[in-house]
C-alpha cells in the first residue's frame, strides 16, 4: 500500500522539522510533498531528500481560499499514484496507538471508509519544561495536553475529497457520496503551543499577515496571536489533569454525540470545542 503526506509551509522552520522527522518515519521520506510558500533554501535543508514545490508569494489576496483550492487539487492528483493521502498542517503530527492499530500504514490500511478524522491535542510547554531542543523530537520533551475539538480534524483521505474547515465534504447536493471514520486512539498532536520560544517567533509572521488589510486574509485569531495564546496557556494551567484513557474516551464520546454537518456544501466537522480536557500523554508517543 502506498501512502504520501502533504503539507504547506512558510518559515515556520522548528514544525517542518519535528513534521520531516514524524512522516519520514511514518510513510518514507520519498514520499512527502511539501509546498514551499516563496523561495527558502533552508526548506530544502530541512526536508532534503522529500518533494519540494514551491510557489511565489508576492500575491497574498484570498490567500486562505486560493491554498485550500490549490492543496485540494494536489491531493487529488497525488491519489492517482497513492492509496491514501495524508495531509496536515505543518504543525500537526498524526500518531496511532500501537496497542490498538499498529502503525500507521497499518492502521489505513485497514479502512474502508473514505475519509478519517483524528482526536485533536494541543501540546503545551508546562512550566517545568525546560526550553524546546528543535533537533531532539517533541514527544521525548512534551507531555502536557489538552484535548481540542478544534484540531480534531480530518487527516486523510483515499478518494478525491476536499478538506475544509478542519472537515471533508462527503455530500453533494444533499445527497451523501462518500464515508468517514473517527476511530478511537488515532490523535492529532498540534505543536502550536509546544514550544513558547518558537510560538513567539512564528506569531510575528501571523500578526504580521493578519493586518495585512487584505481581501481574505486570516482574521482576529492571527491579529491577536499573542493575546491567544496567552489565553490559551492560562486556561490550560488552570484545569484538572485527568487520567489518559478517561479522558480521550470521554472527549471521543462528546465529540462524536456532537459532528457538523452543513446541507449548504456538504461538510462534515467536529464541533470546535476549544479545550475539553487536559490530560498527559503515555509514553507510546516516544516511539511515534
Amino acid at each position: 500500500m502506498n501512502v504520501c503526506a502533504i503539507t504547506m509551509v512558510y518559515r515556520d522552520y522548528f514544525a517542518l522539522t519535528q513534521w520531516v522527522r514524524h512522516y519520514s518515519k511514518q510513510v518514507g521520506i520519498e514520499n512527502l510533498f511539501i509546498v514551499a510558500h516563496g523561495h527558502d533554501p533552508k526548506v530544502n535543508d530541512i526536508a532534503s531528500g522529500a518533494n519540494i514545490w514551491t510557489i511565489p508569494r508576492d500575491n497574498l489576496e484570498r490567500f486562505d481560499r486560493r491554498r485550500n483550492w490549490m492543496l485540494n487539487k494536489f491531493q487529488s492528483g497525488l491519489l492517482k499514484f497513492y492509496d491514501w493521502v495524508i495531509r496536515t498542517d505543518t504543525d500537526e503530527l498524526i500518531c496511532v496507538d500501537p496497542g490498538q492499530h499498529g502503525s500507521l500504514k497499518q492502521f489505513l490500511a485497514a479502512q474502508t471508509d473514505h475519509a478519517v478524522f483524528a482526536t485533536g491535542l494541543d501540546l503545551f510547554e508546562n512550566v517545568d519544561d525546560t526550553e524546546m531542543d528543535a533537533a531532539k523530537s517533541v514527544f521525548d520533551q512534551r507531555k502536557s495536553v489538552v484535548i481540542s475539538g478544534n484540531y480534531s480534524k480530518a487527516w486523510a483521505v483515499r478518494d478525491a475529497l476536499p478538506l475544509m474547515r478542519h472537515g471533508v465534504v462527503i455530500a453533494q447536493d444533499g445527497k451523501q457520496t462518500h464515508s468517514y471514520v473517527f476511530p478511537t486512539g488515532v490523535y492529532l498532536v498540534h505543536l502550536k503551543f509546544s514550544s513558547m520560544k518558537e510560538l513567539l517567533a512564528v506569531n510575528e509572521t501571523r500578526i504580521a499577515l493578519g493586518r495585512a488589510e487584505l481581501p481574505g486574509m486570516p482574521g482576529f485569531g492571527w491579529q491577536k496571536a499573542n493575546s491567544f495564546a496567552n489565553r490559551f496557556f492560562e486556561k490550560a494551567e488552570k484545569l484538572e489533569v485527568q487520567p489518559w484513557d478517561e479522558a480521550t474516551k470521554n472527549a471521543h464520546n462528546l465529540i462524536l454525540s456532537d459532528m457538523k454537518f452543513s446541507e449548504k456544501d456538504g461538510v462534515i466537522r467536529s464541533p470546535g470545542i476549544p479545550q475539553i480536557a487536559r490530560t498527559t500523554l503515555p509514553d507510546w508517543f516516544k516511539d511515534c
